[in-house]
């Protein structure tokens, strides 16, 4: 079914583009459901324990990238793909976009360094020895994502091409595990020209027999947890360097600045009681009022109560996403002026089937 042509307005890609690049990253609304995470997390859960790992149970979060806290099996997942937009703007500014085979991956690395962490591999001389662990295991790690590497060495595996397990002995069992772990791989056939991968496949298998019946040596901490997305007050066009610039002559329902005029920011230093008896959500305000805005204003303007009601639809989303307030003190004079404003952007959608000039 075909979406109506006031929604198709103010709910336009560029306009939710647009919106996305100037929300705060905290303000983001990001769930688990109805994302590939939903499904990939299930069975790589599943994959380790088939491969043996019955006790390790890590826990995920939404950060600002991909990784594992050092020491903690407790896993970071990138917002950016959370939501299909912000892929496409990730892509768009940052240069690159993850597949749904890219995340299986990715989230399989990351387990094998959850894997590494909880049984604390790094202190056991066998895999020191192996991987060629030189002083401290974490501190040691390069503070750059640059990295020499050797393409001809067949000390490493390579799944991804990029010679990642070359990095640091941390990134060369978490590369290792994830060849390991993967159906299908093969690794035995595929691996047997290799002779040193080939040995820290095979104590990758080894070390899972041994330790994953048992519990974890370190107990999850999520006080550890790095930057969780809710925390984060850049937006995200602070966080990709991006410039929404050229956005801005392509929207067709961007309210946003209108809204951040007429409404205002949580207050701050003050506290929880004296907020909610002084102050309102606008959210909420226009809720309250929406029935009555609708039949009014379609009545006095002259046109069909869908475009007055997706119009005060499109309010309600930004201003809870804005996190907009206004004081108790002020409703009457709000309710003044928002009424204007919806009621100038239906004559103007009336006039000349678009609500903004």
């Amino acid at each position: 079914m075909a979406m109506r042509r006031t929604r198709e307005l103010l709910f336009q890609t560029d306009t939710l583009k647009l919106e996305l690049l100037n929300t705060p990253i905290n303000q983001l609304d990001l769930k688990f459901e109805d994302t590939i995470f939903a499904q990939a997390i299930p069975l790589v859960k599943e994959e380790l324990r088939r491969a043996g790992v019955r006790k390790l149970e890590p826990v995920f979060y939404i950060s600002t990238g991909y990784g594992c806290i050092a020491g903690q099996p407790i896993i970071s997942l990138g917002f950016y793909d959370f939501h299909p937009l912000l892929k496409e703007l990730n892509e768009e500014f940052r240069g690159w976009r993850y597949s749904d085979a890219d995340i299986f991956d990715l989230l399989r690395h990351e387990c094998g360094h959850a894997f590494c962490y909880a049984y604390k591999l790094y202190r056991r001389r066998d895999f020191r020895e192996l991987f060629n662990v030189r002083g401290h295991f974490f501190n040691t790690y390069p503070e750059r994502d640059e990295y020499r590497y050797n393409p001809w060495s067949r000390s490493y595996v390579n799944p991804n091409g990029d010679y990642y397990a070359q990095k640091h002995p941390d990134e060369d069992f978490a590369e290792t595990f994830t060849v390991w772990l993967t159906p299908r791989s093969n690794w035995q056939r595929v691996y047997r020209h290799y002779p040193t991968a080939l040995k820290k496949l095979r104590f990758t298998d080894r070390v899972v027999k041994e330790l994953g019946v048992c519990p974890p040596l370190v107990e999850v901490d999520e006080s550890w947890m790095l930057e969780p997305y809710t925390e984060v007050k850049l937006t995200v066009a602070q966080f990709m360097k991006a410039k929404p610039n050229r956005y801005y002559h392509k929207v067709t329902g961007y309210v946003d600045p209108d809204l951040k005029e007429m409404f205002r920011p949580q207050p701050q230093r003050c506290t929880r009681r004296e907020l909610f008896s002084r102050f309102m959500r606008a959210e909420a305000f226009i809720k309250a009022h929406k029935q009555l805005l609708i039949s009014r204003i379609a009545y006095w303007v002259s046109v069909d109560s869908v475009v007055v009601f997706d119009l005060l639809d499109k309010l309600i989303t930004r201003a809870r996403a804005l996190n907009l307030w206004l004081e108790k003190a002020q409703e009457e004079k709000k309710l003044i002026e928002l009424t204007t404003y919806v009621a100038a952007l239906c004559t103007r959608y009336k006039n000349t089937g678009q609500y903004l000039a």
